[in-house]
């Protein structure tokens, strides 16, 4: 979140959030005049050279935002009213929970109830997929990516294998517990083709929800929306808050109601180690009788540039690392462990009434202001910042929920962000999560394992359970897909995958 700040201006959402269902486009001579009168009337000053294809996209477009509701948003933006949140404090102990210091038996009792719920058909899982990996030199849905395990699997794939996975592990029914993907108008289609292509992973169809996320206007530095060529507004995605009305506008929401959905699990498609439906997670919210809940890890250091969970005002909410003093992120409790030194990993738990709520709280929610370059017209690839975009951020609805708790994990088992081509948060570091984490599964199982990169399939093991057939066995690099039962007890198992084809050495 860094470069963005935060104001609310919940008079001008309907010229932002453009996922409602679109009026008929107005008449030329009507929208030339709408939009000079709101001072946006360089937005129509090519429609006379247009061919009629073209003139129909703009003015299609332009019929869907008010300009001079936008107008006033820019003007809020540059004069935002203050934050009227009070400092931040560290969670109170009753809010945290913590898996690393949780007796054995309650995490048992954790999984075993979300285990339960995934089986009765209550939980849904809501993944937020409509980013390009445009910052990893890949310009597709980033969920198509390949982050080079031996398998090859793309991180849709690898996610869509978990939650096939987890339907196994639960004993629930093939199929009952649904997928909602909310994708964006640049990953939309292609990412319906690839589920297509990719037979689903192995899940139904019809459990798969695809909904887009919505749009906003982009406005350059002197307050005029930014024409991105000369028959479209420069409207980009309106952040993974978004996600709100984008529910209620698809009926994704509607869908989950008519399933008696309970329990909604969330996630962003680059966590390469992300449980898919977290059942530990889950039953810990359950049993907590949370409103809403984050799943967390420790920050790497005092001062790593993420957002960390706080409460203000005795309220959660997610607190940005340029909003804390360097005194205040490097203060630890009695333990030795940082008081704001919870990161927000985006892996966030829904009761489906908290969710129905939240939709309904969209006009109570800040608008964050990010400073971006913005291709325009006149400046196809500008090399500086030159304008604004408006974004709703998820984690603004924390305060509104009665009863937020969070879960902390651990890095090496829950988060491995794919954000930047190389060094940290790279597929290279989460590659390297990964594989570590599937080593130390088969160590547990008491497995020998050889030098190399070893991958333990999810049609396996969900997370590192039913691994103990590989007690005293060898484990050689690759993907390992199969339990050494099927071979006899001296062999020496190794699948290595090459491009998905699978070798057996005995």
């Amino acid at each position: 979140m860094a470069g963005s700040s935060r104001l609310c201006i919940p008079e001008i959402r309907d010229a932002l959030l453009n996922t409602r269902p679109r009026p008929m486009a107005q008449s030329i001579d009507a929208l030339r005049q709408q939009w000079t009168a709101a001072g946006q009337g360089h937005c129509l000053q090519y429609v006379d050279e247009l061919d009629a294809a073209a003139q129909k996209q703009l003015l299609d477009q332009i019929s869907s935002i008010d300009p001079a509701k936008a107008s006033a948003m820019y003007k809020r933006a540059k004069n935002p009213p203050p934050d009227k949140a009070g400092p931040p404090a560290p969670l109170d102990t009753n809010q945290i929970e913590r898996l690393a210091t949780a007796p054995r038996a309650k995490r048992e009792g954790w999984r075993k109830a979300g285990l339960d719920a995934c089986r009765r058909g209550e939980v849904a899982i809501l993944l937020l997929a409509g980013g390009q990996g445009t910052r990893l030199g890949f310009d597709r849905p980033k969920g198509m990516f390949d982050v080079r395990l031996p398998s090859r699997k793309s991180l849709f794939r690898l996610q869509g294998e978990r939650l096939l996975a987890l339907e196994r592990l639960a004993k629930a029914p093939p199929g009952s517990i649904p997928w909602y993907v909310m994708t964006s108008a640049a990953t939309d289609a292609e990412t319906r083709n690839y589920f297509r292509q990719q037979r689903f992973f192995g899940l139904k169809p019809t459990q798969v929800f695809f909904f887009e996320q919505g749009v906003a206007p982009a406005f350059l530095d002197d307050g005029s929306i930014a024409l991105e060529t000369k028959c479209r507004v420069a409207v980009p995605p309106n952040g993974n808050g978004g996600v709100y009305d984008a529910l209620r506008d698809s009926g994704a929401l509607q869908d989950m109601q008519a399933r008696n959905i309970k329990h909604v699990y969330q996630y962003c498609v680059d966590n390469a180690l992300v449980k898919v439906g977290d059942p530990e997670f889950i039953g810990f919210c359950g049993s907590e009788g949370a409103d809403c809940a984050s799943k967390v890890v420790p920050k790497g250091h005092a001062h790593e540039k993420v957002g960390v969970l706080a409460q203000c005002d005795g309220r959660v909410r997610v607190v940005e690392y340029s909003e804390i003093s360097q005194q205040t992120a490097e203060s630890v409790d009695a333990r030795g462990r940082l008081l704001f030194g919870s990161s927000h990993i985006c892996v966030n738990y829904f009761a489906i009434a908290f969710l129905a709520k939240c939709i309904e709280l969209v006009d109570k929610l800040p608008l964050h202001v990010a400073h971006k370059k913005i291709p325009n017209v006149h400046d196809s690839a500008p090399s500086t910042p030159n304008g604004i975009k408006l974004e709703l951020f998820i984690f603004d609805t924390f305060p509104f929920a009665d009863k937020f708790r969070v879960l902390e994990g651990t890095r090496g088992d829950d988060f491995a962000p794919v954000k930047n081509a190389t060094g940290k948060d790279s597929p290279e570091s989460a590659r390297e999560l990964l594989l570590k984490r599937d080593r130390r599964w088969l160590a547990a199982a008491g497995a020998s394992i050889s030098p190399g990169p070893v991958e333990v399939a999810s049609a396996l093991s969900y997370d590192g359970e039913g691994l103990e057939a590989f007690a005293g066995a060898t484990v050689a690099p690759g993907l390992i897909s199969a339990a050494p039962a099927a071979f006899s007890p001296a062999c020496l198992v190794a699948v290595v995958a090459v491009l998905g084809a699978l070798v057996l050495t005995s």
